[in-house]
C-alpha cells in the first residue's frame, strides 16, 4: 500500500468505524494478503510490459481484471457497502458500475487529471486517445455518489468538465501526518561537510521535472559553484536513464539518485536537506495538481524552490521561492540565494511548518473526507457513519 492518501484514508475511516479493504498491486517481496494497521490489503501481480502507450494500456487492462477479481471475492464473502476508486488510471469504472448496481455505495476519489496526465508523459500527438480518456474520466465522475478531489483545481475541473453536482464534491487535501512529519527525533543523514544539500522526493516520471534537478545542477557548474549538492529521493520510469544522466555530464559529486528508500530513511534524509525543491514545469497537469512532496518539505521545516505553479502558490504561499515560466536559470539563483542565507531559509521553513498545522495537514481532511463518506452512504442527508460498514479502496 504505497498512497500515502490511502494509507491515511484508511486510518481515518477505522477510526470513524469503517471496516477497510484496500486492493492494490504488489510489490516485490510482499505477501498477497496481510493486515496493515488494521486494513486487510489484498495484492495482485502487476505485469511489467513496457513503458510506451502499449504496455501502459496492457498493464491497465491486468489491474481492471485483478480488481474486478478481487473486489466480487470481497463481495462474495464479508461484502461491503462503499466502494472507493482512486485514479489513475479512469479505467476502473467498469468495478464501480458492477458493484453499483450491486447496491454499493460509489465514492471515486481523484487523484490526478488522467487526460493532461497522458499529454504530459506521450505529448499532444493522440488525440484519439485524449478523447477516450476524456470519455472515461466523465463516465467515472458521473457515476460516483460522491466525488472527492485534492484541492479546488480539480474541484472546478469535476464540476464544469464533468458535470458534478457541486453538492457531489468534496476536497479532501492531501496534507501529511504532524506525527510523522516532524523533524524533531529524526537522525538526519549524513552529508559533505561544507555543502548546502537540496532535496528532492517524489516519483521521477517524465511529467516530474526531475531532470531539470540535472539542467539546474550543470548551471551551478558552469558557474564554479561547489556549494550545492543534491539528494533525489524514489522511484520511477525515468530512474533509469537520469542516473545514466548524471554519469554522462559527470555529476556525481554532486547529485545522488537514492532510489526509493524506506519510510525512516526517507525522513533522515530530508532532515540532512536545507532546501526542498519541486521541479514540476508549468502545463496543464502540474498547474493544477497540488505535489505531495512540498506538504512533505514544509512540514519537516524546509524552505521550497520551485516553479510558479497556481496550485503549488496555495500550498506554500510565503513558505517558497518562486521561479516563473520554467525559468531553470531563476530557479538555480533562488537555490543559490537560500544556499548563503541561513536566516531566510529558517524563517521560509518556519512559514511552511506554520501552514501545515494550521491548514494543511491531515488532520484538516479528516472531517471533509468523513463528511464526503457520509453524503454517500446517507444518499445526501450528511450523517455519522456507522460501525461496520466496509469500505474497500481500489488505487
Amino acid at each position: 500500500m504505497r498512497d500515502h492518501r490511502v494509507r491515511r484514508e484508511a486510518a481515518t475511516l477505522i477510526g470513524a468505524g469503517f471496516v477497510v479493504t484496500v486492493i492494490c498491486p504488489r510489490d516485490p517481496g510482499e505477501d498477497t494478503t496481510e493486515v496493515v494497521d488494521g486494513v486487510r490489503v489484498l495484492r495482485y501481480r502487476k505485469p511489467r510490459v513496457g513503458e510506451g502507450i502499449l504496455g501502459h494500456v496492457l498493464e491497465y487492462g491486468a489491474s481492471l481484471f485483478w480488481m474486478m477479481f478481487l473486489s466480487l471475492r470481497v463481495r462474495l464473502g464479508n461484502g461491503f457497502r462503499v466502494l472507493q476508486l482512486c485514479n489513475p488510471p479512469d479505467f476502473l469504472f467498469p468495478v464501480g458500475l458492477l458493484h453499483r448496481w450491486l447496491g454499493a455505495r460509489i465514492v471515486f476519489d481523484h487523484h490526478d487529471l488522467c487526460p493532461e496526465l497522458f499529454v504530459s508523459r506521450f505529448g499532444p500527438g493522440h488525440p484519439f486517445i485524449s478523447r477516450i480518456l476524456r470519455a472515461c474520466e466523465w463516465i467515472t465522475l458521473r457515476h460516483a455518489h460522491h466525488v472527492i478531489t485534492t484541492n479546488d483545481s480539480y474541484r472546478r475541473l469535476a464540476i464544469e468538465r464533468g458535470g458534478v453536482d457541486p453538492d457531489r464534491v468534496t476536497v479532501v487535501r492531501n496534507g501529511p501526518c504532524l506525527s510523522r512529519f516532524d523533524r524533531r527525533g529524526v537522525t538526519p543523514a549524513p552529508r559533505s561537510p561544507g555543502r548546502v544539500r537540496v532535496g528532492y522526493v517524489g516519483n521521477m516520471n517524465p511529467q516530474d521535472g526531475v531532470d531539470l534537478i540535472l539542467e539546474l545542477a550543470g548551471i551551478l557548474c558552469a558557474r564554479g559553484d561547489e556549494s550545492i549538492e543534491f539528494v533525489c529521493i524514489g522511484g520511477g520510469d525515468s530512474l533509469s536513464g537520469l542516473s545514466q544522466e548524471v554519469r554522462s555530464r559527470g555529476l556525481e559529486d554532486r547529485v545522488t539518485f537514492t532510489g526509493r528508500v524506506s519510510d525512516e530513511r526517507m525522513l533522515s534524509l530530508l532532515v540532512s536537506c536545507d532546501i526542498g525543491i519541486q521541479p514540476d514545469p508549468p502545463g496543464p497537469l502540474n498547474d493544477l495538481s497540488t505535489m505531495n512532496k512540498v506538504l512533505e518539505y514544509m512540514a519537516l521545516e524546509l524552505p521550497v524552490v520551485a516553479f510558479s505553479l497556481p496550485e503549488t502558490r496555495v500550498s506554500c504561499g510565503e513558505a517558497a521561492l518562486y521561479a516563473d515560466n520554467g525559468d531553470v536559470e531563476a530557479l538555480a539563483d533562488h537555490v543559490v540565494a537560500l544556499s548563503r542565507d541561513g536566516k531566510r531559509r529558517r524563517r521560509l521553513g518556519q512559514e511552511g511548518r506554520r501552514r501545515i498545522e494550521e491548514r494543511l495537514a491531515w488532520s484538516h481532511s479528516e472531517a471533509p473526507l468523513l463528511r464526503a463518506y457520509a453524503l454517500a452512504c446517507g444518499e445526501g442527508q450528511e450523517r455519522a457513519p456507522t460501525a461496520g460498514e466496509c469500505a474497500e479502496a481500489v488505487p
